[in-house]
């Protein structure tokens, strides 16, 4: 119930005090939450969106258009004074004189003087030197290059919440040593008060007692204040806000003390990463780039229609509609298309050497990350070693301190001993831990 409330609540970002989360709900949140994530689900929208636009470019170019104008004087205007031949001349002025006027005609021919129009036009691309094809698979490369990235994030993300979280659980089993070492202390000083009262101890003893319990103190201090930065980088990037604590419900006793997966080749891993499929998509867009550029030399080909409909030239309105073809050859352009492509030769190549680089630099990663494991397996098996000589070391000089053999700055450092190795342990188990799930990751 505490589980689904803090749920409800970090979906609505509502600052909350503090909550009880496992690992797998940590990861839960953040996947839902995390602002980077959501980033990248809308890049991912957006080369979406490219590749529908690229996908507009098969389909024909539809547009309307209207337009009027008004003229002070005729553009075009004719009158029989224009007449060259002088009888032919003479023969309509005095055609016009006798009948022209009676029946109402002009003794001018004017045109386009005002007029309107309205019309369509659709033109269909039917060979564009491949640029339309070749737009369209770069554009799919694009969105498969996208989803990637998001699921390279989305793994990065992941692997953050998770050393943020078992951070906190390493600073809280510290927490709880040192509070168990407090309370060791106090024990302590109550006995060496009353023994320094009946004159068995010195003031010293005491004031040893005392720098030790304060010097615990400080590192309590400076552990809360770690569990309240951790906690809050969490909180971050599960994409909730909480002004306590986070307690994180998995402890150090369900790290598997087993490395349960097996060795995996390098180059086998490494055919198999995300990263590696990015940088061939990386290739393959640098060679639809360079077939788009060569599509910019090639001919093209395109064929359409128009229809209109106004009086732009005569008074009355006609309607008309015609279809054309135009095929378009570059001719001088092979100049700069030559240099173009020489240009994608080198950012072809430039990127087949980026991939073959950052493959070499992905075996390394993964023979380092195998390595790792097997050196975490080791440190924890010292570091559980070391703690059952500093628990013995403890015993033995408690009981000899107890005995009057020893001084209690023996025993004071034999404690500090036993936290260390206490907190070796537990840094180790925790770094074992991290570095297993980081092979997993280069090599599932």
């Amino acid at each position: 119930m505490i589980l689904m409330g803090c749920v409800a609540v970090s979906a609505q970002r509502f600052p909350i005090d503090s909550c009880m989360l496992s690992l797998d709900s940590c990861k839960a949140l953040a996947l839902q939450n995390n602002l980077t994530l959501k980033n990248a689900a809308l890049d991912v929208a957006a080369a979406e969106e490219v590749k529908k636009q690229a996908f507009t470019k098969y389909f024909p170019n539809v547009s309307a258009m209207a337009g009027g104008y008004y003229a002070a004087k005729p553009l075009f205007e004719y009158t029989i004074d224009d007449i060259g031949n002088a009888s032919a001349r003479q023969f309509l002025h005095n055609l016009y004189f006798e009948y022209g006027a009676a029946m109402g005609l002009p003794d001018r021919i004017t045109l386009c003087e005002n007029g309107v129009m309205t019309g369509a036009m659709l033109v269909q691309p039917v060979y564009m030197g491949g640029q339309i094809v070749n737009g369209n698979k770069l554009a799919k490369v694009g969105i498969e290059a996208a989803e990637l990235k998001a699921q390279l994030t989305e793994d990065q993300v992941l692997q953050q919440v998770e050393e943020y979280y078992w951070l906190i659980v390493s600073l809280r089993d510290k927490q709880k040593t040192l509070q168990q070492a407090l309370i060791f202390l106090d024990t302590l000083e109550r006995d060496i008060t009353t023994a320094s009262e009946a004159g068995l101890v010195s003031q010293n003893d005491i004031l040893k007692v005392k720098l030790k319990r304060r010097e615990m103190e400080a590192n309590q201090t400076k552990v809360d204040h770690g569990i309240r930065l951790a906690s809050q980088a969490l909180c971050q990037a599960m994409g909730i806000e909480m002004y306590g604590g986070l307690v994180p419900t998995d402890t150090l006793g369900k790290v598997s003390e087993m490395f349960d997966w097996g060795y995996v080749d390098d180059r086998t891993a490494v055919l198999g990463r995300k990263e590696k499929q990015l940088l061939d998509m990386q290739v393959s867009a640098e060679e639809l780039k360079k077939k788009m550029a060569l599509g910019e030399t090639l001919p093209h080909l395109t064929i359409g229609g128009t229809a209109s409909y106004g009086n732009l030239i005569f008074d009355h309105f006609t309607a008309n509609a015609l279809a054309f073809a135009t095929l378009q050859v570059p001719l001088t352009g092979w100049w700069e298309a030559s240099h173009k492509l020489k240009e994608h030769d080198i950012l072809l190549e430039k990127a087949k050497n980026e991939r073959t680089d950052l493959m070499e630099k992905m075996y390394l990663e993964t023979m380092k990350a195998w390595n790792d494991v097997g050196d975490a397996c080791s440190q924890v098996e010292l570091s559980r070693l070391s703690l059952q000589e500093a628990e013995a070391n403890f015993q033995e000089t408690k009981t000899d301190y107890e005995a009057g053999l020893v001084p209690v700055s023996e025993l004071l450092e034999a404690q500090t001993l036993l936290m260390q190795a206490q907190n070796q342990l537990t840094d180790a188990l925790i770094d074992k831990k991290v570095k297993v799930e980081h092979y997993k990751r280069l090599t599932r």
